[in-house]
């Protein structure tokens, strides 16, 4: 399940849970693309529901960082578990996505 929520009105969230798998991408793009066509100029991920992340999420999110550079839009990840925080670093997202 994935859910949308605004934190104001230059900041939006999306929340996934679960597993983030490759049978989930299609769903998870939808969200990603309303996130980026409300206009907010800051897009967080909230990882706080999110137990794993699939190779095709991790894509998903590059390419949509790319998205966001283009459009003058800033990505964060935040509220991730110790063990999805080590994942991330380890793959070294957090040299192209702030992690809060």
């Amino acid at each position: 399940m994935i859910r949308l929520r605004e934190i104001s009105s230059v900041e939006v969230e999306v929340l996934p849970e679960g597993h983030l798998a490759r049978e989930d991408m299609n769903d998870f793009q939808m969200w990603l693309e309303r996130a980026i066509q409300g206009g907010h100029r800051t897009i967080a991920l909230n990882f706080a529901g999110v137990d794993t992340l699939s190779s095709s999420a991790i894509g998903k999110i590059l390419h949509f960082k790319r998205q966001c550079d283009e459009l003058g839009r800033r990505l964060v990840i935040r509220n991730c578990s110790a063990q999805m925080l080590s994942l991330l670093k380890m793959i070294r997202f957090d040299s192209l996505i702030q992690i809060e």
